[in-house]
């Protein structure tokens, strides 16, 4: 008999700043870079997978928005490697810390009928530093803009503390704050203090255990993207873009 569980769960990304105004709407393109999924007999911290097993490695770029909401977007990992009657009650997934997005809308935070659309990512931007500060600043760019100037945007999850930029080359800039450790959805979930690396771990517990059978189940993951890209008003006249959640649900059959 084939067992079917259906593991619902949300990214929790952590890139609003909650000291401002925000207003989140669909996006167009959602890129996301999977990296690692592992199930857990059990966890009790973001680094505490029991009994791990990797059933899926190596950087896959998917676009999440490029299907329909429930459609599959992704197979990945052989979950043929399963050791058989073992019960699962957790899964670790690793992504990387940089999402490519695109508006489908105009977004106005301030409600000023102001226009704000993902633009471009540049060095520029950055203070002529993206390299080196993608996880240290997040950037602004000018709103007024319509929908057909919306173009593909580099966003990436800041360390804990950042540097919002407030100018169109990252001279002025305030201090702010993300917080990863109290996610909404996810029962762990990694934080960033001065990280320089490129994975963000996140930890759910399955609605229900996963006890192996005999016939090795597939895995399929598909997503949702109805709000998944936020903005807020970094400074008069400019936005701040942030990956919003997008739903994941993952089934095991």
């Amino acid at each position: 008999m084939i067992k079917k569980i259906l593991i619902s769960f949300l990214i929790l990304l952590g890139l609003k700043a909650s000291s401002f105004a925000e207003v989140t709407g669909p996006a167009a393109v959602y890129k996301v870079t999977m990296k690692k999924v592992e199930l857990c007999t059990a966890s009790t911290s973001v680094t505490d997978c029991q009994n791990s097993i990797v059933i899926g490695s190596g950087d896959q770029e998917v676009d999440i928005a490029s299907v329909g909401s429930g459609s599959a977007a992704a197979a990945y990992g052989d979950p043929a490697l399963l050791p058989l009657g073992e019960t699962y009650t957790h899964m670790r997934v690793t992504v990387d810390r940089k999402f490519v997005m695109k508006s489908q809308t105009v977004l106005d935070p301030a409600g000023d009928a102001e226009g704000c659309v993902t633009m471009a990512t540049s060095a520029t931007l950055y203070g002529a530093a993206e390299a080196t500060r993608k996880y240290t600043h997040r950037i602004s760019h000018a709103d007024e803009k319509d929908l057909g100037d919306a173009e593909e945007m580099n966003i990436y999850l800041e360390n804990d503390s950042y540097t919002l930029c407030t100018n169109g080359t990252c001279g002025a800039g305030s201090s702010n704050t993300n917080d990863y450790s109290s996610p909404s959805v996810a029962t762990f979930q990694e934080t960033h203090d001065a990280d320089t690396g490129d994975d963000h771990m996140l930890v759910y517990e399955l609605t229900s255990p996963y006890t192996v059978a005999l016939i090795a189940p597939t895995i399929d993951i598909s997503f949702g993207t109805s709000s998944a890209l936020g903005t807020f008003t970094a400074a008069e006249g400019r936005c701040a873009f942030f990956a919003d959640e997008p739903q994941v649900t993952i089934t095991i059959k």
